[in-house]
C-alpha cells in the first residue's frame, strides 16, 4: 500500500488525473463498440425477421390467392401471354405490385438485405416486373411517385446479378409465360421453390418433336421410324 502511494506521488496529481481520463476513454470507446456490435446484430435480427415475414404473406392467403388468380388471367387457354389492358388490368396485378412495393420501401429503408431479398424473390419480382412495367410507366405518367420503391428494388436486383451473368436481367415474353404457368397451378400454402423451375413450354416443345415419326435412311438402306 505504502509504495501505491509512493507511486501516485512520484506521478503527481495531474499524471493521475491524465491516467484516469485515459481509462474513462477507453472505458467509452469499449462501451460504443459493443454498444454498435450490440445494435448491428439488433438489425441484422430485425431483417431476418422482416424477409420471413413478407416469405409468410407470399405463401399464405389472401396473396397466394391472388398470385394464382392473376396467372390463369394472364394466359390464354394455350398457354400464351395476353396483352395487358393498360385501362382495365387485372385487380390481382395491383395487389401484387403494391406488395413488391412495400418491399421495395423496407429494402430502400435498409430494414431489409439486398442478398435476403435476392434470396427470396429474386425470380417473381423480375418477372412480375417485366410484365407490368409498360402499366408502370402509365402509372407514373400522371404521378412519379407510383411504384418507385418497386422499380428502384428491380434495378438494384438487376445490378446485384450483373457481374454474375454480365447483363441487365430482363425475362422474356417466354419466361414470363413459363412463370404464369406455374403461378396458375400454385398449390396454396405451398413453400416457394429455392431454384429457378425448368421451362416447361419449351421441355414439352423437345418432347414432341422426339415423338413425332421421322424417316431416315437406316444402314441397310430402309427407311427407320424414329
Amino acid at each position: 500500500m505504502t509504495c501505491l502511494i509512493d507511486h501516485i506521488r512520484s506521478i503527481g496529481w495531474d499524471g493521475l488525473t491524465a491516467l484516469s481520463t485515459l481509462l474513462l476513454v477507453l472505458v467509452g470507446v469499449a462501451t460504443a463498440v459493443y454498444a454498435g456490435l450490440q445494435l448491428a446484430d439488433f438489425r441484422r435480427e430485425s431483417r431476418i425477421k422482416h424477409i420471413i415475414d413478407l416469405v409468410n404473406q407470399f405463401e399464405t392467403d389472401p396473396l397466394a390467392g391472388y398470385r394464382r388468380s392473376l396467372a390463369q388471367k394472364r394466359l390464354s387457354s394455350d398457354g400464351t401471354l395476353l396483352p395487358l389492358d393498360l385501362d382495365n388490368p387485372p385487380a390481382e396485378l395491383y395487389d401484387i405490385m403494391n406488395f413488391f412495393e412495400h418491399m421495395g420501401y423496407l429494402l430502400d429503408g435498409n430494414y431489409l438485405s439486398l442478398e435476403d431479398v435476392a434470396v427470396e424473390f429474386h425470380y417473381w419480382i423480375l418477372r412480375v416486373w417485366a410484365d407490368v412495367s409498360e402499366l408502370v410507366k402509365t402509372e407514373q405518367a400522371e404521378d412519379s411517385i407510383y411504384f418507385e420503391f418497386f422499380g428502384k428494388m428491380v434495378r438494384r436486383l438487376q445490378e446485384y446479378d450483373r457481374p454474375r451473368t454480365g447483363k441487365l436481367a430482363s425475362p422474356s415474353k417466354s419466361d414470363i409465360e413459363d412463370f404464369y404457368s406455374d403461378e396458375a397451378h400454385l398449390v396454396l400454402g405451398s413453400p416457394m421453390p429455392r431454384k429457378r423451375r425448368r421451362k416447361r413450354r419449351r421441355r414439352q416443345g423437345l418432347l414432341n418433336q422426339s415423338n413425332a415419326p421421322t424417316s431416315e435412311a437406316s444402314p441397310g438402306g430402309s427407311p427407320t421410324v424414329l
